[in-house]
């Protein structure tokens, strides 16, 4: 089984490859109809395009665009964040082609991102059809691949001792505020916050869910548990330990950790 987040390699699409009679026409090339309905039906099939002697592809990408654009999606594909990371604009997320050449120059860069936690990702399994948000040592043993099947190619992630090629993270989506934050658009005014900061803070948010969960009606004093998270993570702001914090204690159920004031210390009874 493996996704359909399937993509139109620009140099397929030029005028130059579509004049050769080595690479079939654009038009020819079969979709999965798997993948149109899991793209909210975007695109039902795919009708022949008119060809443009500059870009033969961008007519395909303003149809797609026009059907249900993907850039306000709160979840973006592996796709959608590897154009906007290329272009960084609203229309290479809303469009289906994308460069390939810069793919892979880019792809690097994208799974640091997932690496340190600066951008979350979720996904599912054959197992387990419910989506879960991927700890952050998952891409210590997966790594993003590119794979080119009749002439269109996707990104998947495949784990680095597999022989098999086969894909068990499914369906993966990445958080867009995420992925907006750490790649602006090039014209955005340098932000004074360090890119390592949301990393940071979704590290620290991790951790203490855990430490939450483990005892959940023993709340330790936020100044020290801040404290010890802001020397533990590099990056970490003193406000961003505040959100993590609040977070954490939605997400592990640990009421008790919101209750103001000093935590009491018990007493021992004199001999």
């Amino acid at each position: 089984m493996q996704d359909n987040d399937w993509m139109f390699p620009r140099r397929l699409h030029t005028a130059e490859a579509e004049g050769s009679d080595e690479r079939p026409e654009p038009q020819n090339f079969p979709i999965d109809p798997q993948f149109l309905r899991q793209r909210a039906l975007r695109k039902q099939q795919l009708s022949p395009q008119p060809k443009s002697a500059a870009e033969p592809w961008s007519d395909f990408d303003r149809s797609i665009a026009r059907s249900l654009p993907a850039f306000s999606d709160r979840m973006w594909t592996l796709g959608d964040t590897a154009r906007w990371v290329i272009e960084r604009t609203p229309e290479a997320v809303n469009g289906l082609s994308i460069d390939e050449e810069r793919l892979f120059k880019i792809l690097p860069d994208v799974h640091t991102a997932l690496a340190t936690g600066e951008v979350s990702v979720f996904a599912n399994t054959n197992y387990n059809p419910i989506p879960c948000e991927l700890p952050t040592e998952t891409w210590s043993v997966y790594e993003l691949v590119v794979e080119e099947q009749n002439g269109l190619i996707r990104i998947f992630p495949m784990c680095s001792s597999s022989s098999d090629y086969k894909q068990h993270l499914l369906n993966l989506r990445l958080r867009r505020e995420h992925v907006l934050r750490r790649w602006p658009t090039r014209s955005s005014a340098p932000t004074p916050v360090q890119p390592t900061t949301t990393g940071a803070e979704n590290q620290c948010r991790r951790w203490l869910v855990a430490m939450m969960k483990a005892a959940p009606t023993q709340p330790r004093p936020k100044a020290a548990v801040c404290k010890e998270a802001l020397a533990k993570f590099q990056g970490l702001a003193k406000r961003g330990f505040d959100r993590a914090w609040s977070a954490a204690i939605l997400e592990a159920n640990a009421a008790s950790w919101r209750a103001p004031g000093r935590r009491s210390r018990s007493i021992e009874s004199p001999h």
